[in-house]
């Protein structure tokens, strides 16, 4: 019966904690969702302990306890593959991101060169314009 309370106490705390983050907008919803999952499973555990023996029994592990850990192990080694995939995604955004940054950079912060006055040079295709004139 301890077993079962702590379960419960436990995926009820996970249940509190994964709505306070997303009440605060640290956690997307899509991750929410997976996680709020991950607790109602906890307490759909805690509730019906003896359905997992009697599961963990028809399938041939000696305890239901072994089950959950080797159910939680797959799961959790889904989850570091979904986020391994989303993270290379992000780093090669970001890597798009800063050559494109870097050629912005480039184009806007061109020194200009000088001419043999010591002032700008200008472009051979640029004629300068006479003091007065608006620039077309």
């Amino acid at each position: 019966m301890k077993l079962e309370i702590a379960v419960l106490s436990l995926a009820i705390v996970l249940l509190v904690v994964i709505l306070e983050v997303v009440r605060r907008r640290r956690l997307s919803e899509n991750y929410a969702l997976l996680w709020l999952g991950v607790g109602v499973m906890g307490v759909l555990l805690g509730l019906a302990r003896p359905l997992v023996d009697r599961l963990s029994s028809a399938i041939g592990i000696v305890y239901g306890t072994s089950l959950v850990f080797a159910l939680a192990f797959v799961f959790l080694l889904i989850v570091c593959i979904n986020l391994t995939v989303h993270v290379s995604r992000l780093e090669e955004r970001v890597e798009v991101l800063a050559q494109e940054v870097a050629l912005l950079s480039s184009d806007d912060a061109e020194p200009p060169a000088l001419g043999s006055s010591g002032g700008p040079a200008t472009r051979s295709d640029e004629s300068p314009e006479p003091p007065g004139q608006p620039s077309s």
